[in-house]
């Protein structure tokens, strides 16, 4: 069952979404929840080039300007990150607010700022379930990586500017 732990990004959050140690989560994927306009959860994924820490408050994120997620967060502003790896079950619930319709990295993305409001963290009771933990997460092949990460790493350099 989730359980609040923070009002802002604990330690090993902050590491992990600050930009500096982006080599470790290079084929990790991030869910971003927002709230369509019927009221339903609209999921989509983003890399951890497109996320990045400002500070433990404040997380600004690079979406596709057109796409139903921006739209989303241009109208309610309602945001819920979903992290998994090992033995890592986080969710980031916040605000976003758009700073710029058009990234000068990549003018097909938007960049939000996402305020944190709550981080909660899942884990298994270890009386119910003992020696239960997450055994990974969400990751992706990108073939084409090499070629892509000079505008990836333009677009997470823009985010942390």
């Amino acid at each position: 069952m989730p359980r609040l732990i923070s009002h802002e990004l604990p330690d090993d959050l902050y590491s992990r979404l600050n930009g500096r140690e982006i080599e470790k989560y290079l084929n990790h994927a991030v869910l971003l929840y927002t709230v369509d306009g019927s009221g339903w959860p609209h999921p989509s994924l983003l890399s951890y080039f497109e996320i990045g820490a400002k500070d433990r408050k404040n997380l600004r994120l690079a979406t596709y300007n057109t796409s139903n997620t921006t739209e989303n967060m241009r109208r309610n502003g309602i945001v819920t990150l979903s992290i998994f790896d090992l033995r890592v079950a986080y969710a980031i619930k916040g605000r976003a607010q758009e700073i710029r319709r058009q990234m000068l990295s990549t003018p097909r993305n938007c960049m939000l700022n996402v305020v944190v409001e709550q981080v909660l963290v899942d884990e298994a009771d270890p009386v119910l379930e003992p020696g239960a933990y997450i055994a990974g997460g969400i990751t992706y092949v990108s073939p084409e990586l090499g070629p892509e990460r000079t505008w990836r790493s333009d677009i997470l350099k823009e985010l942390m500017d």
